[in-house]
């Protein structure tokens, strides 16, 4: 897998750019110089005309080579008849390499550099760059009086109606995981270079990124994917989710469709199972067969007549085979803490081809001493790996060692999961990210705040079962899962307009035309 789903850390980054001007022949500065040029023509695509100001654009540009690019950028500007200044946050650093030359070229052709900040107008500029760090920054960076206060001044400028143009990251912002400073100001658009850089993507850094443009600068799928060794990430987008999807055929009968079953529920939460339910049949899966505690049976029943239903055994001593084989299960939605859980994942680990364990099935799951046993024999049989789901909190349950990893890096901790125990991890939350056990990761682009209620979980659980069914692939079902079910919430946004008003149902009903739309 390549091409424009591969994002990269900076030192992927550095690498990339080193190995392209080997190859090439074509020095840094070239590439500054394309870097700086497609940022101006992103300031061109923003409409400035009915504006009266006295700079079409504002430059901060700090000492680095991110800096550089902003120089480029301001002499494009300027060639194009635009009034631009650069704003110099170099705090009286000597700029050096290419940056440093192209400093000169915009000395020495007039252009304007405003290193007194009282003369920085701060209302009626259309649009800034922000330029000041680059993918390069750090957490333990010292900030000097000037650097805050032209953060000061950008934000200034944003509260007045400029649209903010980050240069490859939001200043500030970490490029590996997307943590950022206090100062760092969310960008309308940023634009990165080369490959998109991963904090920009996973969470908190979507959140600053606006929209994300990419400036390949010449490098194309074949020259990344060769270069680039390691653990790879990828986005998780519409084009993705559609390869990985199977159309299926006309004269497609049930069995072709596979058969999934959902263990769960319990008699103060049969809604979670009700939500499973219709995401599983409405995913696709030819059987949909469901396994619960007998006294909400006949409730669910009377919901969705056509899932196939039998009871949960109760008592140590009594066991009830399953009908399958299966094509996908999932265990533990809405279960709460019912004694049957423990047992059902002793059985079902290391004997089911496909198995997604999901809410109270994991807090089971991290107290069961055998769990690594079970794990193991799994693997040893080659089952596909298990499919854990948890949400930040559940996470810290199954791996409390990762905790503390888990609120500075999310993809970091999902991979660390992921590897140790050879499973595939879905890490729930803004940007979801899907880490498999060979350490690559997926970070989803779709979805919204609406999904932030209880019962959302319950119909991706769902959803995974029956794509498992369909797809026959525990890989293909929980990345096309994912990417739907954030962009049925999208589709049900665009009706509401406020996240307040999602609900897990409005997921379930849009499930169709979000597949529709691949």
């Amino acid at each position: 897998m390549q091409g424009r789903y591969r994002l990269v850390t900076t030192t992927e980054q550095n690498l990339l750019d080193k190995a392209y001007s080997k190859l090439t022949g074509i020095p840094s500065i070239v590439l500054m110089e394309n870097a700086g040029k497609a940022l101006a023509e992103a300031v061109l695509s923003i409409d400035t005309a009915a504006q009266t100001a006295v700079f079409d654009c504002l430059i901060f540009a700090g000492k680095g080579q991110n800096g550089g690019d902003g120089y480029v950028a301001a002499r494009h500007l300027k060639s194009e008849g635009l009034k631009v200044a650069v704003v110099d946050v170099s705090s009286g650093a000597e700029h050096r390499g290419d940056a440093a030359v192209n400093v000169a070229a915009w000395l020495e052709l007039g252009g304007e550099t405003i290193r007194d900040f009282t003369k920085v107008p701060t209302d009626s500029v259309p649009v800034i760059i922000d330029a000041i760090f680059g993918s390069g920054f750090t957490a333990d960076r010292k900030l000097d009086y000037d650097t805050v206060r032209a953060f000061a001044l950008m934000s200034e400028l944003q509260r007045s109606g400029a649209t903010v143009i980050a240069c490859d990251v939001p200043s500030g912002m970490l490029a590996d995981t997307g943590q950022v400073i206090s100062l760092t100001l969310k960008a309308d658009l940023t634009l990165s270079f080369g490959r998109v850089k991963l904090g920009l993507i996973t969470h908190p850094g979507c959140l600053y990124s606006g929209e994300v443009w990419l400036e390949t600068l010449g490098m194309d799928d074949d020259f990344v994917y060769n270069q680039l060794q390691g653990d790879p990430a990828y986005l998780l987008d519409s084009g993705l989710a559609a390869a990985l999807d199977l159309q299926l055929a006309e004269d497609a009968h049930k069995g072709d469709n596979g058969k999934a079953l959902l263990i769960g529920g319990s008699e103060n939460m049969p809604g979670a199972m009700l939500l499973s339910i219709e995401a599983c049949a409405r995913s696709g899966a030819g059987y949909t067969m469901v396994r619960a505690p007998e006294e909400i049976i006949p409730l669910l029943t009377e919901a969705i007549p056509s899932a196939l239903y039998s009871a949960i055994p109760e008592g140590e001593s009594r066991k009830r085979d399953l009908p399958g084989p299966f094509d996908g299960i999932a265990i533990g939605m809405g279960a709460s803490d019912a004694s049957w859980i423990v047992k059902a994942l002793k059985s079902l680990i290391p004997n089911e081809k496909r198995l997604l364990i999901d809410a109270d099935g994991l807090n089971a799951l991290a107290e069961m001493p055998e769990a690594d046993e079970l794990l193991q024999e799994r693997l040893e049989k080659g089952l596909e790996p298990l499919v854990l789901t948890p949400h930040p909190g559940e996470f810290e349950r199954l791996a409390p060692e990762l905790a503390d990893l888990l609120q500075q890096d999310r993809v970091g901790a999902a991979r660390g999961l992921a590897r140790k125990k050879e499973v595939i991890v879905v890490l729930k939350g803004m940007a979801t990210v899907i880490a498999f056990p060979d350490g690559s990761v997926f970070v989803n682009e779709s979805g919204n705040s609406g999904m932030a209620k209880a019962g959302s979980g319950d119909v991706l659980s769902g959803m995974i079962a029956g794509n498992m069914a369909v797809l026959q692939d525990s890989y293909k079902a929980v990345l096309v899962s994912v990417y739907l079910h954030g962009l049925a919430a999208d589709i049900a946004l665009a009706e509401h307009d406020d996240p307040r008003f999602l609900l897990p149902e409005d997921i379930l009903a849009n499930i169709s035309n979000a597949r529709q739309t691949l």
